[in-house]
């Protein structure tokens, strides 16, 4: 969850980069759009017309569309983020790449990442900070059936107002994710599609990167993951 200042009053969005667009409300928006403000960018939006205030004030959902003009760091250890419109990672060698998948003339678009479980050949996954649980949800039963420990159990989780039926299990087995390696936290399957135009082994999550900084470089089509 961001702090946002919307229409002015103190708010608190939630961050999902498994979303394309810049804003979604949360819930029937209404009237003229105002200014939405995350670490000092604005964007105007239509917001719902009766929103609690404080800490109870949840607007909605910001995708890839709101940050993807400049660099977003997300310090997951010390809860802090920031906003800058510079490409930061732009000379940086240790950065990894990232594909921005976007499609048709949807706003915003997707990170896409490489990833290489044991044995397989290098295949595709959506970073998704939106799974907050999961370090990694494979989209085919089979591989989550490969790569899951003996501990697999179900799981409900609550998807975009929804119930979605799950299994999940520890994760034992190690995982490279562009350059980095994951190798604890909670492997995933939820009965669900995710369909963004480009072939997906899943979805990794924010689990598997407890306690670390993250930045993604939009303009650059970059990202680093630090202790």
């Amino acid at each position: 969850m961001l702090p946002a200042t919307v229409g002015g009053a103190a708010c608190y969005v939630q961050l999902d980069t498994g979303a394309n667009a810049s804003f979604i409300p949360a819930g029937q928006a209404a009237g003229a759009p105002v200014d939405i403000v995350i670490g000092g960018h604005t964007v105007k939006a239509s917001v719902p017309p009766s929103l609690k205030a404080g800490d109870e004030c949840h607007a909605g959902t910001v995708g890839n569309g709101f940050f993807e003009n400049g660099s977003l760091t997300l310090d997951l250890k010390n809860a802090r983020f920031s906003y800058s419109d510079a490409a930061i990672l732009g000379s940086d060698s240790d950065a990894a790449p990232i594909n921005y998948v976007r499609q048709g003339n949807w706003e915003g678009g997707h990170i896409v990442v490489p990833i290489v479980m044991p044995g397989q050949a290098r295949q595709e996954a959506m970073f998704d900070t939106g799974a907050a649980l999961f370090t990694f949800t494979p989209l085919r039963h089979a591989l989550y059936e490969a790569l899951r420990g003996a501990d697999s159990r179900p799981l409900t989780a609550s998807s975009w107002g929804q119930d979605i039926g799950c299994e999940i299990s520890r994760l034992t087995t190690p995982l490279r994710v562009s350059q980095y390696t994951l190798d604890s936290g909670v492997l995933g399957h939820c009965k669900m599609d995710v369909g963004i135009g480009v072939p997906l082994a899943g979805i990794v999550g924010l689990g598997g990167f407890a306690g670390q900084t993250i930045v993604i470089d939009y303009p650059s089509r970059k990202w680093k993951i630090t202790r």
